[in-house]
Formats: structure tokens, C-alpha cells, sequence
């Protein structure tokens, strides 16, 4: 028998009400899952997702890891902060090498890389306590929060109503409204960053670099929270204000609306800030100090049934299918939803994995089934002209495979899946695979 489950969104005096619908053919069980400020959920207080697991570190990807990040640490150099040189940022995606310190594309491309580097430290501290890793992890956080420039929207003068800002000008490659939209891609170094100050803060050599911690939290909350903030406001506001637009759609599904949420519920997650939780997870109001008190439209529960179908097909793939990039971008999107719903349930949200939030969309339990198989390579991607290796995102599956909900024939495929590529490093928020997640061969074992 399978069992249907559906989230029933109501209104309730302006305050979001949700209630949870398990249906076994007529009977039906609810579960409270109402947002309230009076009665928070049980919390962790600033402890990100998990950048090691400690259970399996006899194994030898394990080792691998380690050694590689131990290398990584004699060779590594300083940060590179970006600095913006003039006062106007130009766009730069269309370069393979964009001016430094001018463009949008060199900020996100150095942020993204300088916060892995520091990533990777932080994990390498936390396996073995190396204080020469802490050092190196602390003074990359630390730099970019003392001297870089962030893209924010809103001081680039965002029109959200219009697409626009001043000195706009027309084509993808200029100072296009792409340039809004892009600066969602500052996620990535909150993701990396939000890590690392998880792991600096909670060791016990944080009270040696107080100072240091503090600066790199006042930058987190102050300035890289509210940029990545902006770009998701580009998006949603932009779909607020233009309901009838033929690209409400895309503004309300877009695989940058799934980034932004595990971006900002990464930051959350590490600095114990419920309000930017709940803003993630249910939508409520949330002010970042730039852009002002704002209710989120594309909240965890409220783009999950945007972005999956009832057959769990993601909707970046018929998005991006004529660039021949579907596979890529579906799984792209669903890569940062599962992000984000490990992190708020790791927060103490409720599980989100198999339930349908509406009788017409899919679940990410549904998704995760989807693809599966062509990530285990047992089924061909339909589009012989696509580019990507569907065995790239087993990483996705070495995360949920061990999770309590993967049960019978779906952890069978889900094992299989993980098990289809070498273990990875992932510059985008997860590091070394074989540090965090437990090994294919090892999962029947749990």
C-alpha cells in the first residue's frame, strides 16, 4: 500500500499554518507543523551540518581524505579577498578570465574558492585538531571578513519591479539584470564560510581567537547574509510584482531560489538564528538590516511544490532541456534542496523528505527516486546530445543513503547510486565526500 502524504496550507489570522496529512485511504492522521514565535522547536544553537563523520574513520577513502587535506594544508596559500576597484561592478560571466576586482564573476569565482579552502581546513581540524589547519582555516574566514567587497543588490540600486537598476544596459553579457540575479552565487562562500565559523567557534581553541570569531561573525550576519539575501530578493520580489509575467513561472521555481535557501539555512544553522530559520523553512518575516522586514515567498515548503512535479521531475530539467543541460540543472537544484532540508531538520524542523506539501507536486523522497537510476547509470539520459556524467551527483546519495527514510528497494537504489563514482571533493558546502558520509559498501551495515 503506499501512503500519500500532502501538506495542507491554510491561512490563520495572517500567520502561516501548516498541517501535515498522512492519508491511508479514508482515515488520516495530522501532525502539527505550525509555524509559532512563542513555542520554538527543539534547536541546535549554532552547530552546522556535520562536516565529518566520525563513524567510519578506519576506512580508506577516509584516509585518502585526510592525507589529501594534509598535503593541500604545506601548499596552501594566503586568501585572495576581492576588492572591488572603482565603484562599478561590471558583470563578466561571458570572460574565461574577467577583470579582477571589477567584475561579479571574479568576486563569486574567489569567494567561492578562498571559502572552500578555509572549508577544507576547518574538516582537517576537526579530524585530526591540527592547530596549524585551524590557523590557516580562521585567517582565510578572517581576511575576507575584514577586507572584502560583496555584491549587494539593494545597494546596486535593485528594481525588482521593473528588472532593472541604474546604468543598466541590454544583453546577457553587460550590465544586465543577469547581474541581480547572479549574485545569488555568493552563496556558495556562506555556505563554506558559515561551515567554517561553525566548526572555529564550537573547538576549544575559539577562546584564543575571540576577536578573530567575532569579526567573522558581525561580516556572516552583516554583510554576506544580506548579499546573498539580495539575489534571492531579486528573484521573488521580481515574481511579486509581476504575477501575470510568462516568466512568473521560472522566478518562482528556479534552481537560484534552491541555492539561496541552502545558502541562508547554512548560516542559519551555524549561527543558531532562528528567525533566518523560520524565514528559510516557513517563510515568516525576516529582516537582514539592508533590505528591510520581508515575508519569504519561496520558503522550504513554499518552492518545494514549485520546483518538483508529481513525478519527480525536477523543473530546471525541461527548463534547461533545449541547452541540453536538464539532467544537470534538475539535479543541481535538487543537490541545494537537499542541503537545505538537512540543515533545518537537523535544527530541529520537521522532516520534509517524503512529504508532498501539495496534492500536485512531488516530494524530495519522489525527486531522489527519479533520478536514481540514471545516476547508477542503470537508465540512459533521454538527451544523447547532454554533456553530463549522471554519476557526478552520487555524492547527493552518499548524503540521504543512511537517513532513516531510505528503507527497502528505494535504499537498495539509492546505495546503488552512490556507489557509481569515486569519492569526490565538492567546493560548493561539502567538502571531502568520504569525511562526511558513510561509505556505499558500509550502508547495509547500518
Amino acid at each position: 500500500m503506499n501512503t500519500r502524504m500532502f501538506l495542507c496550507v491554510r491561512s490563520n489570522l495572517g500567520r502561516l499554518s501548516l498541517t501535515t496529512a498522512v492519508c491511508l485511504l479514508i482515515s488520516c492522521t495530522t501532525v502539527d507543523l505550525q509555524s509559532n514565535s512563542y513555542g520554538p522547536h527543539n534547536r541546535s544553537n549554532g552547530l552546522a551540518a556535520p562536516l565529518i563523520n566520525s563513524e567510519h574513520t578506519s576506512t580508506e577513502g577516509y584516509s585518502v581524505a585526510l592525507r589529501n587535506l594534509e598535503s593541500r594544508l604545506k601548499n596552501v596559500k594566503s586568501a585572495d579577498p576581492f576588492i572591488l576597484e572603482g565603484d562599478v561592478f561590471e558583470f563578466g560571466w561571458c570572460k574565461s578570465n574577467p577583470d579582477r576586482n571589477r567584475t561579479l564573476k571574479d568576486l563569486s569565482t574567489r569567494l567561492e574558492k578562498d571559502s572552500a579552502t578555509s572549508r577544507d581546513m576547518a574538516q582537517l581540524y576537526a579530524a585530526t585538531g591540527s592547530v596549524s589547519a585551524y590557523r590557516k582555516a580562521i585567517e582565510f574566514a578572517y581576511s575576507w571578513a575584514t577586507k572584502s567587497s560583496l555584491f549587494n543588490a539593494y545597494e546596486q540600486g535593485m528594481n525588482p519591479s521593473e528588472a532593472s537598476f541604474p546604468g543598466m544596459e541590454r544583453g546577457f553579457c553587460n550590465r544586465s539584470w543577469n547581474m541581480m540575479l547572479d549574485s545569488i552565487w555568493q552563496a556558495y562562500g556562506l555556505i563554506n564560510f558559515s561551515e567554517v565559523y561553525s566548526i572555529l567557534k564550537g573547538s576549544d581553541l575559539s577562546a584564543d581567537y575571540s576577536s578573530e570569531l567575532a569579526r567573522i561573525e558581525y561580516w556572516l550576519r552583516g554583510r554576506l547574509i544580506p548579499a546573498v539575501n539580495a539575489g534571492c530578493h531579486a528573484w521573488t520580489k521580481y515574481a511579486d510584482f509581476n504575477p501575470h509575467s510568462a516568466a512568473y513561472l521560472r522566478y518562482r521555481s528556479d534552481n537560484h531560489l534552491s541555492w539561496c535557501l541552502a545558502g541562508l539555512s547554512t548560516a542559519g544553522l551555524a549561527l543558531g538564528d532562528h528567525a533566518l530559520l523560520d524565514y528559510v523553512y516557513y517563510g515568516t518575516v525576516y529582516d537582514d538590516g539592508i533590505s528591510g522586514p520581508y515575508e519569504n515567498p519561496s520558503s522550504l515548503i513554499k518552492l518545494i511544490p514549485y520546483a518538483i512535479h508529481e513525478s519527480g521531475n525536477v523543473y530546471d530539467e525541461a527548463e534547461r532541456a533545449t541547452q541540453h543541460k536538464g539532467f544537470f540543472y534538475g539535479n543541481f537544484s535538487l543537490w541545494a534542496l537537499v542541503i537545505a532540508a538537512r540543515n533545518t531538520e537537523t535544527a530541529g524542523y520537521p522532516s520534509l523528505w517524503e512529504i508532498r506539501i501539495t496534492e500536485s507536486s512531488g516530494s524530495l523522497a519522489s525527486a531522489l527516486d527519479r533520478y536514481a537510476p540514471y545516476v547508477a547509470n542503470e537508465l540512459q539520459i533521454t538527451d544523447a546530445k547532454e554533456t553530463t556524467k549522471p554519476e557526478f551527483f552520487s555524492f547527493v546519495y552518499r548524503i540521504v543513503s543512511p537517513m532513516e527514510w531510505v528503507q527497502g528497494n528505494r535504499k537498495e537504489s539509492y546505495i546503488k547510486a552512490a556507489s557509481s563514482s569515486p569519492p569526490q571533493l565538492i567546493r560548493q558546502g561539502l567538502g571531502y565526500i568520504d569525511l562526511i558520509s558513510i561509505s556505499p559498501e558500509n550502508l547495509n551495515k547500518n
